[in-house]
């Protein structure tokens, strides 16, 4: 008798349920986002006055959280941390689920929301903000703390790569191109 249950990384209509776990995945990214500008202000010296992981209207216009700070001297760092977390988080994730034979779909399909779709949400979100909305966003601060040039090469990059990355996974490339390699060990 053969499985002829689908592979653990093809996706499945059943899988769009899970969109409705979105305040739980927004909340596991609200709190790499800020507290990757909570590490880095307080690399750059700063003290936290306030770390907040869920949404409010607080600071005069919604947020999904923010994080506030005193003295130190933090710079474009501490407003550009979040998307180099994301990165750094990104290449995690994919790695982890790229070499490791996963049997459960379900833990797969929520490391590779949590990993991998998160990480190029937060970062086209805040990209597309802060180039086109408002000026109070992390990005918006970050582009005039450095060259637009600079910012928007980072983002077109790593967005790009985090696109790329998720069709080879979704088409399973990394697998088909180790399954092609090991016959020639």
């Amino acid at each position: 008798m053969t499985d002829t249950s689908p592979p653990v990384w093809q996706l499945r209509l059943t899988d769009l349920w899970w969109l409705l776990a979105f305040p739980l995945y927004q909340t596991f990214g609200t709190i790499r986002h800020e507290g990757s500008h909570a590490v880095a202000a307080k690399l750059e010296g700063a003290t936290i006055t306030n770390f907040v992981p869920y949404p409010q209207t607080q600071t005069g216009r919604f947020t999904w959280g923010y994080t506030a700070w005193t003295g130190g001297s933090p710079g474009w760092f501490t407003d550009a941390a979040p998307y180099l977390v994301d990165l750094l988080w990104f290449a995690i994730f994919f790695f982890v689920l790229t070499r490791i034979r996963w049997t459960n779909h379900l833990i797969w399909l929520n490391l590779a929301i949590i990993g991998l779709l998160s990480p190029l949400v937060n970062s086209l979100a805040a990209w597309l903000g802060g180039a086109f909305g408002s000026n109070q966003t992390d990005v918006a601060k970050w582009l005039v703390k450095d060259p637009d040039a600079i910012v928007h090469l980072y983002f077109l990059l790593t967005c790009s790569a985090y696109v790329i990355a998720l069709v080879a996974i979704l088409w399973r490339v990394p697998q088909r191109v180790a399954d092609a390699i090991a016959p020639l060990d």
